[in-house]
């Protein structure tokens, strides 16, 4: 109790106008937890002291954005301020709680800098298959995309679709690599170590089923593929 009446004290004189903790839910380890943690390391940055920033596309991830607060509501019991940068399409989510970051970084999120301190999958995590799926599932959802691209052959036009992750992060891609692999899926990797593709339509098919989405953009295009 003393070291947290310290701890409070400090809080107190470096921020005077956040001289109390707002109080969280705290949740168990679950796929939620795990889906929300990697939607951190993906478009999640801890830069001060006392918040949480999401940002996602405010046009194309409007409903997506839906999904994320009400997914931190559940967990934390904790509501997100919503800003849209007027420069950009992007939409940021603010959590304004050190209890919340400190719970976070306790379950493997970084303060900072994520690229220099080399993110990858949380250990606790890499314990259960279903928290691994839930993982890159948030990841696919935040850093990655379905897409389509046209091409011919012998005069016949095909619309083939496509699949693609993004992360600066070698530990987390390499990591993201032996998921897709441990459930039947061969991903493409850059020799930059920097984008993951899946060529096959079998492939995404494969990661739709087995991981899914939570993302409508994603659920949107390939449903409008198969349609077409």
């Amino acid at each position: 109790m003393s070291n947290l009446n310290s701890f409070m004290n400090l809080a107190k004189l470096r921020y005077p106008k956040k001289s109390h903790r707002k109080i969280i839910q705290y949740p168990e380890k679950s796929k939620e937890l795990a889906e929300f943690m990697d939607i951190i390391l993906g478009d999640g940055g801890i830069n001060n002291d006392w918040q949480l920033t999401i940002t996602v596309n405010g046009d194309a991830d409007k409903d997506y954005a839906i999904y994320v607060k009400k997914l931190a509501k559940e967990l934390f019991n904790i509501d997100a301020a919503t800003q849209r940068r007027k420069e950009t399409k992007a939409l940021v989510l603010r959590f304004s709680s050190m209890n919340l970051l400190d719970f976070l970084v306790s379950k493997g999120a970084v303060r900072g800098n994520k690229i220099k301190q080399c993110i990858d999958i949380p250990k606790w995590i890499c314990k259960r298959a279903s928290y691994e799926r839930a993982f890159v599932r948030g990841l696919v959802d935040t850093d990655g995309c379905l897409y389509t691209h046209d091409h011919n052959v012998h005069g016949k036009k095909y619309n083939n679709l496509g699949f693609c992750f993004a992360s600066c992060s070698k530990n987390l891609m390499r990591s993201v690599s032996r998921i897709f692999k441990k459930n039947g899926i061969k991903p493409h990797i850059t020799r930059n170590m920097k984008m993951l593709y899946l060529y096959s339509i079998g492939a995404i098919e494969s990661y739709l089923d087995i991981f899914g989405t939570s993302n409508p953009r994603i659920g949107n295009k390939y449903s409008i593929w198969k349609g077409a």
